[in-house]
């Protein structure tokens, strides 16, 4: 009996995985745990630590324990801006939310931009989020007054704070940004506090935006 070379061996006698010959570049088998299996493309639950195919927008990481994760990309914005007629709060001794009805920002991912001034976290993965904002106003107790915005995240404190002293009708813009982590139906909003003895806001642009940290 003449020896043969196993490279020389074609379907269907060569040995599994059956099929390599006609498989198409960049396609590995893939087993199905019942003997056999595909030549696929590589897809999300194939990978070590991942099970399912996840949700538009995901990146891929790796958690330094041998296991790949999802990592999702979200963003939002609400943005306000009156100049005519500007929001105004009345007299903030503590912080109180700075509330005009606000506009989406129109392209989110895994966001709600409600008109409400707040974003909501919609995703399902927990994620490290940078907020920041800008607003323009000015005060109106006819002194000098001491403003301070912070970002507070589903009602309570978190940092981006920015202080500002203003006279009255003394227009003065205030920006602030800081990182931190959203779960699904995590809120974040901008917060005002008037340091001083009165004066009432008024607020004539905001921008309220979420972006990805993770890049």
């Amino acid at each position: 009996m003449p020896s043969v070379q196993h490279s020389a061996i074609t379907d269907p006698n060569i040995h599994e995985p059956k099929g390599v010959a006609a498989a198409t570049v960049n396609k590995v088998y893939v087993s199905n745990g019942s003997g056999s299996g595909t030549w696929q493309k590589v897809s999300p639950p194939q990978l070590a630590g991942i099970t399912t195919n996840g949700q538009a927008g995901d990146t891929v990481t790796v958690d330094g324990s041998g296991n790949f994760v999802f990592t999702g990309t979200p963003h939002g914005q609400v943005h306000f801006y009156n100049l005519t007629s500007p929001y105004t709060l009345t007299y903030p001794s503590s912080f109180t939310k700075l509330a005009p009805t606000t506009t989406a920002g129109g392209v989110p991912s895994n966001f709600t931009e409600a008109n409400t001034a707040r974003l909501t976290y919609t995703g399902t993965d927990s994620v490290p989020m940078s907020i920041s904002y800008s607003v323009s106003l000015d005060q109106t107790s006819g002194s000098l007054r001491d403003l301070v915005v912070a970002i507070y995240k589903n009602g309570s404190i978190t940092n981006g704070y920015s202080v500002v002293s203003a006279t009255s009708s003394e227009k003065h813009n205030m920006s602030g940004v800081h990182t931190i982590t959203l779960a699904t139906n995590d809120y974040v909003e901008l917060y005002i506090l008037n340091n001083g003895a009165s004066g009432n806001i008024r607020l004539y642009a905001m921008q309220l935006n979420a972006i990805f940290a993770g890049a």
